[in-house]
């Protein structure tokens, strides 16, 4: 008799929180009418890439963060990288497609990953070749990045070239941490 309560009971705490979702979803549009377009609107495209913007998205960046968790040190550093890489692309195929807060929110966690990658390669115990390895790919990062933040303007390019100023900072303390 209890498993049906408990069933019943599972359903509509399902339910209720479906309600609470939609609820939210439908209310942020109308609080902020601007990003109505660009940050609340998914949609569902085929297409070789899946940009933030794709209705999926939210199911590959769990993949990406329970793949990041697993990985051990110091191939994390390179998985780290390589998601860098790949939300830096995201950010340029949003702007072409001239989803601008998208693009910004791309980079910015494009910065965070290289950030990321890099604290942890001055934080741990690593070789010269693995520091010279990520300066290296800091480096082509930061000039990528400041291709990109020429597509913003305003408050958006203040907070590009924000983004870029922290990356200059941790590559200067990167580049200060090799050996002569």
């Amino acid at each position: 008799m209890q498993k049906p309560q408990i069933w019943l009971s599972l359903i509509a705490l399902f339910f209720g929180a479906l309600m609470v979702a939609i609820s939210i979803n439908t209310s942020v549009p109308a609080a902020y009418p601007s990003l109505k377009s660009q940050a609340s609107h998914h949609q569902f495209y085929l297409n070789n890439t899946i940009l933030p913007d794709h209705i999926i998205y939210p199911f590959l960046m769990v993949i990406d963060k329970a793949q990041l968790e697993i990985t051990s040190f110091p191939e994390r550093l390179w998985l780290q990288a390589e998601y860098g890489w790949r939300r830096l692309d995201y950010a340029y195929q949003l702007l072409e497609k001239e989803k601008h807060v998208l693009a910004l929110t791309a980079l910015t966690k494009s910065q965070k990953y290289f950030l990321n990658a890099t604290q942890e390669t001055l934080d741990k115990e690593t070789t010269d070749e693995v520091r010279l390895m990520m300066l290296k790919h800091l480096t082509a990062y930061l000039w990528e990045a400041k291709a990109i933040s020429d597509n913003f303007d305003g408050a958006d390019k203040a907070v590009a070239d924000h983004l870029i100023s922290e990356c200059e900072v941790i590559k200067l303390r990167l580049s200060q941490s090799l050996s002569n």
